[in-house]
């Protein structure tokens, strides 16, 4: 499959695990691996300070908190992330006005050209997957 390059940890911060499920899938199907998911800043912090990983992906609103003191640090290490909202018109803190943005309810095509977008690796489409299932080969 090949789609996140070989030994790229992606950190997974959300607080509903069924999403966080689906997305650590997406993950491991593409040839990642998955750190987390944390479901609150406090775990995203601790995760973060204590493993290092080579891109995340940020729901914006975890309960009651904001996840930017994990962006912040991200950031200032020069890791990839992309933020996970729920929310159309949620403003974005200014600073990551660049930072890719991933909105719910996405689908598996969504969030494999965002991880392409954070790895720079070649993520196959869910498509193109299915028909290499079918045919036995690429």
């Amino acid at each position: 499959m090949g789609a996140v390059a070989p030994a790229f940890t992606i950190l997974i911060v959300v607080d509903h695990v069924v999403i966080a499920a689906d997305i650590a899938d997406v993950i491991q199907r593409n040839g990642g691996q998955v750190l987390g998911p944390a479901s609150g800043l406090s775990e995203a912090l601790a995760m973060i300070k204590a493993t290092l990983c080579d891109a995340a992906l940020l729901d914006i609103n975890l309960r009651h908190e904001t996840v930017y003191a994990a962006a912040e640090i991200l950031q200032s290490r020069g890791i990839p992330f992309a933020f996970i909202t729920g929310s159309e018109d949620e403003e974005i803190d200014a600073r990551y006005a660049d930072v890719p943005l991933l909105r719910k309810p996405f689908g598996e095509t969504e969030l494999e050209n965002c991880l392409r977008k954070l790895t720079g690796a070649h993520v196959p489409s869910a498509d193109k997957r299915r028909v290499e299932a079918l045919t036995g080969g690429p």
